[in-house]
């Protein structure tokens, strides 16, 4: 009876929106997805990614409080993919990865698919679908160009349309150019067409992959295009936040207070892994501005809604972190978060920065959204009864078009994966922490925005603790958005 309800319940909204659709002038929306990997806000600085900053941060809206629901490459990706928490997706940890996503067949790229989009993905999807699916396309995508077995920025194997290719050393072989081209080649395709697109464009930069490019070889360091890339960014001195190599960690977890502070040799290793990241995402930033220039030159940029986000943050010995993510700390969870809104699909004034706390189930959720406004019918289901129920909320009202944002608005994470096992919720104020050690963790961090105080069991916080861990409980089993879905025994994702 729930898959019915969601099924016909989907089937209202479309119509809903269909019928607003018609009402609408503007044309059917592109959608561009341009997601990095493990980039934290340190590097998503104007100085480090010029091109992304004029072309869209300063074109769009800029969230302060990105979340990365969970901090981890696959369960992210599988939060874009299905709009969902991984307790309703299924994915909770990179490895298997997507042999564990629920519903394969019903996800974002099917249903823009059936709506007539044209779909396509560029660069890396999620983890374990090279090693168990093989080259075949992912459902759902029209056009496809992905990794195959690991990943990496020289001498990696693709699928191209379900065939494998190999790229080796060359200059011309750095998966960051490569990608880009293969995105520009999909809107080549796309230009002066009259049937709208999806696009997926997933780098691989700024993760870090052993690279054959001294002195970035070691397998936290990006690898930059080339030596004279890293030569660049070798002077630019490492940040030192407040809670770089923190010294007093006894209200931390365990895992946390069993580190060692960090030692001048690990912070030299830091700091020349902080140089690779830097001389990366410059080319990062490069292959961006030449995709968005293709968009302008080809009449596509004022109608395609392009997003920006990070799947997943780094450490850069934060809490004595050396790298890594995963953590439910702001420099992994906290993410950089952009999104440019085309003005014909505003009713206001363009936002140019946001404090709401957003999330990766968010993107989702905003495309099946504008989709059903300007194009529609969008059904979240694979078949009829077959149908997803989207736990992310569309960001229309933080971008100018309209409606209403919940200024209390908590954001799960949820993980299993390699030590990390905690459910935890982010709201504007607080982060909030259930470790399986039974352990807590609880963070103000508008007043304590580098995380050195954990106010869990301090009497004065006793009653936010309370409350909080009230909303955790909840938001665990959660399903859909009030207002928008059919009620449920479960609670609402609030």
């Amino acid at each position: 009876m729930a898959v019915l309800a969601a099924g016909l319940l989907a089937h209202l909204q479309a119509s809903e929106h269909a019928s607003a659709a018609t009402e609408s002038a503007g044309p059917p929306p592109n959608f561009l997805i341009i997601l990095s990997d493990d980039q934290a806000q340190n590097s998503f600085k104007r100085r480090y990614m010029p091109h992304t900053f004029a072309d869209v941060v300063d074109r769009g809206t800029r969230f302060r409080d990105g979340v990365a629901a969970p901090p981890l490459c696959c369960p992210d990706r599988a939060g874009i993919l299905t709009g969902q928490y991984p307790h309703n997706h299924g994915v909770f940890s990179n490895d298997p990865g997507y042999p564990t996503l629920r519903d394969k067949g019903d996800t974002l790229p099917v249903w823009l698919r059936h709506a007539g989009y044209r779909t396509g993905f560029v660069g890396k999807f999620l983890n374990g679908y090279g090693r168990n699916v093989g080259a075949p396309p992912a459902p759902g995508f029209d056009s496809w160009f992905s990794f195959v077995g690991s990943p990496g920025y020289y001498d990696y194997n693709v699928s191209d349309q379900g065939r494998t290719r190999h790229f080796g050393s060359r200059r011309d072989d750095y998966s960051t150019n490569v990608f880009t081209r293969q995105a520009k080649a999909f809107l080549n395709r796309s230009e002066g067409s009259s049937t709208p697109f999806f696009l997926w464009l997933a780098y691989e930069a700024p993760h870090g992959w052993r690279s054959h490019i001294s002195p970035c070889r070691r397998a936290s360091s990006p690898a930059p295009p080339t030596k004279a890339a890293y030569d660049a960014f070798k002077h630019v001195p490492l940040p030192r936040p407040p809670d770089f190599n923190e010294r007093n960690v006894s209200d931390k977890p365990r895992a946390i207070r069993d580190l060692p502070r960090l030692d001048g040799k690990a912070i030299n290793r830091i700091t020349n892994d902080w140089h690779c990241t830097l001389a990366a995402v410059r080319e990062l930033d490069r292959g961006i501005g030449r995709v968005m220039g293709k968009l302008a030159a080809s009449g596509q940029l004022q109608n395609t809604i392009v997003f920006y986000v990070s799947d997943n943050g780094n450490f850069f010995g934060e809490h004595r972190r050396p790298d890594g993510k995963s953590d439910v700390y702001e420099p992994s969870l906290n993410v950089p978060y952009a999104v440019k809104m085309p003005r014909v699909y505003r009713t206001g004034p363009r936002v140019d920065h946001s404090g709401a706390v957003v999330s990766n189930q968010d993107i989702d959720a905003t495309i099946v959204d504008y989709a059903n406004r300007f194009a529609g019918p969008v059904k979240t289901c694979a078949s009829p009864g077959d149908c997803r129920r989207l736990d992310g909320r569309t960001i229309a009202p933080l971008v100018g078009s309209g409606g209403v944002w919940p200024v209390r608005r908590g954001v799960l994470d949820e993980i299993n994966s390699g030590g990390h096992d905690y459910d935890a919720i982010r709201t504007p104020r607080f982060t909030y922490s259930e470790l399986a050690t039974g352990e807590r963790e609880l963070y103000d961090v508008k007043r304590d925005p580098y995380e050195l105080h954990n106010r869990a069991g301090d009497p004065p916080y006793a009653g936010i603790q309370a409350r909080l861990a009230t909303r955790l409980g909840l938001l665990r089993r959660c399903s859909g958005i009030q207002g928008r879905d059919a009620p449920t025994a479960r609670p609402f994702c609030e």
